[in-house]
């Protein structure tokens, strides 16, 4: 494709000679071409951007001299008319160059000043033509023999117009009075498909729709009546035909001129057939948007940048009462909401109308979230506005009567699910202390039968009372965990997470089981711990709980002379996973995914093992509470793998654990005797408490004091005032942090400082406890190093403001 014309260098370089110029009142020079420079003696640098009558002033030395005056009248005419306006010849002396003698040369000139309309009607530029006729003049008075060179330098001229005529961009039709045409350009002939020497001399219908061509030549008729200057894009919808037949839209503009040969009117014709393609489109757009909003079901309003009303459907329709009068459209958007409000369209409970506007206004002037009202019908809106780039403002008034109606019902059946929920937790708590009181009597008694050695019973009765014995324990171990599973489903279960190590914890299972497995005949198997393995972060006693279960159904399900195996690994670096293999009876393809659920027994539900079912349920939750997950695989007859996957816990260097048994230097200001400190120590997992026991007893002068729950731990910190408290933030029941709330909030245990203990070491939770109270945040394991410095600090302190 060809680079578009540099349409500036064919001007410049034109044969003619041509000045562009602004219309305003300097006249400023703003092109000219270079036949031009060289006809007036001067240089393109030296008069661009200079007024017109600055670089060609009047000859001084000749007090005739009219030159500027009528130029300026012309120039005048032109602007005033909107049509060309060709001078008679005048006479109009340039200035020679200094290096050429300097002074004025005469010269005779003919002048054409044709203005540049835009599509408005507005003089863009004006561009003055001239032809130095000088030697013509000196011609006429030699005689009439130089006539014949005026008609050809004339001639030149007017080739020289059509060539400025072919280089403009809109198609050119010249018409004469009677509507012929006598001068087309290059864009007319592309774009009506006819060339120039088909369409000189033919009626201007012949480019006119036949559909229309009959009344044309009275709209010419009339026109040439009163000729006038009509602009572009007039409003009229116009067609052109092409040579084919085929029409298009174009826009004309109309500029008659008056000349020799009486009015020519020329036509500047655009097509646009592009534009209307594109309005169309925008058109459908436009129509399908409106479509669109209109089928909302929630009144939908937009307002533009001036916050008037431009858009609403029919649901915004209807929440307009019939006493707002007049039309939404147009209105401001504060106006309107006055009289929607005034009117009771919408209300908020008992709320002054006057609080509802102001809120709505605030909230509209500045929308975030969400805003919410009533209608006068009692239905619930959810007002939701959001600014537009354009400065406009989109408002969508959403029901959500059925919402806020399905939300009272599903929080109404929650509280009576929940309420359920409790009432079977404290009936199966209250059951569980119902049987255990009569089976404590039961099993009590049956023991004292089994071991009296003044009237011991017979083999027959030693055996029926072994069945006795067998049967109370399993209840007992029914009840309890029937117990558990309740306390899990009602979510009154407490976990108290801390960092492990799984070798104690299999070790001791392992021991616990042993009995068990001795009586089956199986082998047990313990664990080969990975040296490198990290701790875990668990709630020990519930890990041993679930280990437990795993390792007693391996037995029960085992086979005589089988083994059970116990495994560790670690999948990834942030989990371990504890496996137990056995190689027993295996369960059913059809009972593998009822597993996990209550009461489930893998079609042993009327077999001779014991069990209730419930106690892989227990595991599953007790896991997922500790962040952790269950799984399994087994086949009939090959046996079964029960895992659990808990997450680690890397120890920062310098960490001590309760199991590690490592010396630690304690600082001797603890050690010496002295006064003796209270410290308060509320912690319910025992192994915690009999590991900071131990490392109190090396501390002569603190007095260790503890809790197991929060609750009782704040009534012995209010009985005995301590120094120091040391808190669990993860308690049963009271949380350490809602503690530490209630002792700021008490005036005689405010000032004292608490020391939190956690497994939760996110950066989140130290903010959580720096914010709530706590003087310091210790996490889990416990450095021992720094908690003795903390005690150390906190110590001598006090001890120097009883000596001030």
């Amino acid at each position: 494709m060809p680079s578009e014309p540099n349409f500036r260098a064919l001007f410049e370089s034109l044969p003619g000679l041509y000045l562009v110029l602004d219309p305003g009142p300097e006249l400023t020079i703003l092109a000219v071409s270079d036949s031009y420079l060289r006809a007036t003696l001067t240089k393109r640098a030296d008069i661009l951007g200079r007024g017109l009558f600055e670089v060609f002033p009047d000859n001084p030395d000749d007090p005739t001299a009219t030159g500027t005056r009528n130029l300026a009248a012309s120039i005048a005419r032109a602007i005033e008319t909107r049509a060309p306006d060709k001078m008679a010849i005048q006479k109009y002396d340039i200035r020679r160059p200094p290096e050429e003698g300097g002074g004025f040369e005469e010269r005779w000139w003919s002048p054409v000043n044709t203005p540049v309309v835009d599509d408005g009607g507005k003089v863009q530029y004006m561009v003055h033509r001239v032809e130095d006729v000088t030697a013509l003049v000196r011609a006429e008075r030699r005689g009439a023999a130089l006539e014949d060179q005026v008609e050809v330098e004339q001639r030149r001229a007017d080739v020289q117009f059509r060539e400025l005529v072919d280089l403009a961009p809109d198609g050119v039709v010249v018409c004469d009075e009677q509507g012929k045409i006598v001068l087309v350009n290059v864009q007319a002939e592309k774009m009506f498909g006819y060339t120039r020497a088909e369409l000189l001399g033919r009626a201007i219908e012949t480019l006119v729709p036949d559909r229309v061509r009959s009344k044309h030549p009275a709209h010419v008729a009339g026109f040439m009546a009163a000729p006038r200057m009509r602009p572009m894009g007039s409003g009229l919808e116009l067609a052109g035909r092409r040579k084919d037949g085929t029409e298009f839209p174009i826009e004309i503009s109309l500029s008659p001129l008056e000349t020799e040969h009486g009015v020519r009117v020329t036509s500047a014709i655009r097509d646009v057939t592009s534009r209307k393609q594109i309005e169309e489109q925008m058109r459908r757009v436009n129509s399908y948007l409106a479509s669109a909003v209109d089928s909302i079901e929630d009144a939908f309003m937009l307002c533009d940048e001036r916050d008037r009303v431009v858009l609403v459907n029919s649901a915004f329709r209807r929440l307009v009462p019939p006493e707002v009068r007049g039309a939404v459209i147009e209105r401001k958007f504060e106006d309107l909401l006055g009289e929607l409000i005034a009117s009771g369209t919408f209300r908020r409970g008992s709320e002054p109308v006057e609080t509802l506007r102001r809120d709505w206004l605030a909230y509209h002037r500045a929308p975030s979230g969400v805003f919410e009202t009533a209608t006068s019908t009692g239905r619930r809106l959810r007002v939701i506005e959001r600014q537009t780039p354009e400065h406009g403002t989109v408002s969508l008034l959403v029901d959500i009567s059925d919402d806020v109606l399905r939300e009272t019902e599903l929080k109404e059946a929650r509280a009576l699910a929940e309420a359920a929920s409790a009432a079977k937790s404290e009936f199966l708590a209250s059951m569980s202390h119902e049987l255990r009181t009569p089976l404590n009597a039961i099993l009590g008694f049956a023991q004292l039968l089994e071991r009296d050695r003044k009237e011991p019973l017979s083999q027959r009765h030693q055996e029926r009372l072994g069945h006795v014995l067998r049967g109370g324990e399993h209840l007992l171990r029914l009840i309890d965990d029937v117990l558990d599973f309740a306390r899990i489903e009602s979510g009154r279960i407490t976990i108290s997470l801390e960092a492990v190590g799984l070798r104690e914890v299999i070790d001791e299972v392992v021991t616990t089981l042993g009995p068990m497995a001795n009586r089956a005949g199986i082998e047990l198997v313990p664990a080969s711990v990975p040296p490198d393995l990290p701790n875990v972060v668990v709630d020990r006693t519930r890990l041993a709980q679930i280990l437990m279960n795993y390792g007693s159904n391996a037995i029960k399900y085992g086979k005589a002379g089988g083994r059970v195996r116990f495994e560790i690994a670690q999948p990834d670096r942030k989990t371990a996973r504890i496996t137990v293999v056995d190689d027993g009876i295996g369960i059913p393809a059809d009972k593998l995914d009822k597993i996990f659920e209550p009461f489930q027994r893998a079609g042993q539900e009327t077999g001779p093992i014991e069990g209730t079912g419930i106690g892989l349920a227990i595991s599953k939750r007790l896991a997922e509470l500790m962040k952790g997950r269950v799984g399994f695989t087994s086949e009939v007859g090959r046996g079964s793998t029960f895992w659990i996957e808990v997450p680690t816990y890397k120890p920062i260097t310098g960490e001590l654990t309760a199991l590690e048994g490592v010396p630690v230097s304690l600082p001797p200001s603890l050690t010496a005797d002295g006064r003796r400190h209270k410290i308060v120590y509320v912690e319910d997992n025992p192994s915690n408490i009999a590991f900071m026991r131990e490392l109190m007893e090396d501390l002569p002068k603190i007095e260790l004091i503890t809790a197991p729950n929060a609750e009782l731990g704040i009534e012995l910190i209010r009985a005995h005032l301590p120094g120091v408290v040391i808190m669990d933030v993860n308690l049963p029941g009271m949380s350490g942090f809602e503690a530490v709330q209630r002792l700021r909030a008490s005036p005689e245990t405010r000032d004292i400082p608490v020391i939190g203990l956690s497994a939760a070491a996110l950066p989140r939770d130290t903010a959580r406890a720096k914010e709530i109270g706590f003087y310091r945040y210790l996490t889990k394991p416990v450095k021992v190093d720094q908690l003795t410095a903390v005690l150390e600090e906190l110590l001598e302190r006090q001890a120097g403001a009883a000596r001030a």
